[in-house]
């Protein structure tokens, strides 16, 4: 199994947690690779030490932040690094035909198995529906030229076609695109990926990439506030992959979102914390924990 990362030294403590989150439930032998935009060395030796433990491996590639430094940033909590996954066939090994990305923001809970085993030969990604660009942001499409019957997706997790991105040369399409939309390019890359890749994306159950804005329209549902929620929006339980994409973070101590405690959970174990941190995670646990069971029996999401 191959997983992508893209990370500066900022998100590099994250990093490591989503990576450990990975190893928790998964089997020996993954490779990571690390897009690594000026991680500094003590922070590549923890997540190295971290993976090697496990029986993995982890390879940092140099990427240059330059390349895309006149690339437009819109939104102030999705950085620069997040352009240097468009050259993905290009710094990853010409013998890699497919791979799993993931956002640094993520925490996963179960196997990624399935998700590694879905068949993209005839797609370029596999990927989920993105309920709040869809239901909330529909003229956002229409500003990049998608139509109602072409499905947005969220681009935090993703299962990569390697062998079509290197015949479709990506970056050099989305460098045609940016001079083309200029200003509209309001979700970076995501919104490049989601015009180049139409019609060529494999849509992934929910489960896979489970977002703040998918457990709000679960929530409603349950309340009777919503009729229907679309097809795509399926989430099959448990949840495999929590994505924790907008401006609250699962790092943040206001941070409420679906099974957010895992993160301090396994920032914890990695960093031995202090008794004092240790009673926090406590208080921190019960809340959770409650909001968990009310999840699980209220709206059966869990």
């Amino acid at each position: 199994m191959n997983i992508l990362f893209v990370s500066d030294d900022v998100y590099a403590k994250h990093l490591v947690v989503a990576i450990k989150s990975i190893i928790n439930h998964n089997e020996k032998g993954i490779s990571f690779y690390i897009f690594d935009l000026g991680i500094k060395d003590e922070n590549k030796r923890n997540i190295n030490d971290i993976v090697s433990s496990y029986g993995s491996e982890v390879n940092f590639i140099a990427v240059n932040e330059k390349e895309f430094e006149s690339f437009p940033v819109q939104i102030s909590y999705i950085s620069l690094a997040t352009y240097a996954r468009l050259k993905a066939a290009e710094y990853l090994p010409d013998n890699l035909n497919k791979i799993i990305y993931l956002d640094v923001d993520v925490l996963v809970f179960n196997s990624l198995e399935m998700l590694w085993n879905v068949d993209v030969n005839n797609f370029l990604t596999a990927a989920c529906y993105d309920s709040f660009i869809e239901n909330e942001k529909s003229e956002h499409k229409k500003s990049i030229s998608m139509s109602d019957k072409e499905y947005y997706f969220n681009a935090g997790v993703m299962l990569f076609n390697l062998d079509e991105w290197r015949k479709m040369d990506v970056f050099s399409r989305a460098l045609d695109l940016l001079a083309m939309y200029p200003n509209q390019m309001i979700y970076q890359d995501q919104d490049i990926l989601n015009i180049l890749f139409r019609n060529k994306v494999c849509y992934l159950d929910c489960r896979f990439n489970f977002m703040p804005n998918q457990l709000e329209r679960i929530k409603q549902y349950h309340k009777g506030k919503l009729s229907n929620l679309h097809s795509l929006e399926k989430t099959t339980m448990p949840v495999v992959i929590s994505h924790y994409c907008g401006p609250e973070k699962a790092w943040h101590a206001d941070c409420k979102h679906f099974n957010v405690y895992f993160y301090q959970k396994i920032l914890a174990e990695i960093t031995r914390g202090t008794d004092k941190e240790r009673v926090l995670s406590i208080k921190t646990y019960l809340k959770a924990l409650i909001r968990r069971i009310r999840y699980k029996f209220k709206y059966q999401v869990y």
